[in-house]
């Protein structure tokens, strides 16, 4: 068991225009927390893990699949492993979200984004 004060944690750039710091990971999940500017698109992307999230702050539009929803403070998101899946920051303040990932991101914990090169 350990803590940590997530402001004492280095965020790093995944895309330009997107932070992204690992609050915390365990044997089976790992917890981010993600700022994105407004207007920046995270392109389609697809990882064998499962995604939870819950927005913060903002709004964007995602691309699960083949459907398109609407997510924005108080919403909360599934996306299931080797989906396909993108999303774009469409108002006008930073989108804000707390995702969830299982099993656990090692690419992540290495500060990289590479959603298929798992370990």
């Amino acid at each position: 068991m350990s803590t940590k004060d997530a402001a004492e944690i280095v965020s790093w750039e995944v895309h330009p225009g997107c932070q992204l710091k690992v609050l915390a990971s365990g044997d089976k999940i790992t917890l981010t927390y993600e700022r994105v500017e407004p207007g920046v698109e995270i392109p389609d992307h697809k990882h064998p893990n499962e995604q939870i999230g819950y927005c913060l702050e903002g709004e964007a539009t995602f691309k699960i699949g083949r459907e398109r929803f609407l997510v924005k403070k108080g919403y909360s998101y599934t996306i299931p492993s080797n989906v396909m899946h993108s999303f774009k920051v469409t108002g006008k303040q930073e989108f804000v979200t707390v995702d969830a990932f299982s099993p656990t991101r090692p690419d992540l914990l290495r500060g990289e984004f590479a959603p298929e090169k798992q370990d």
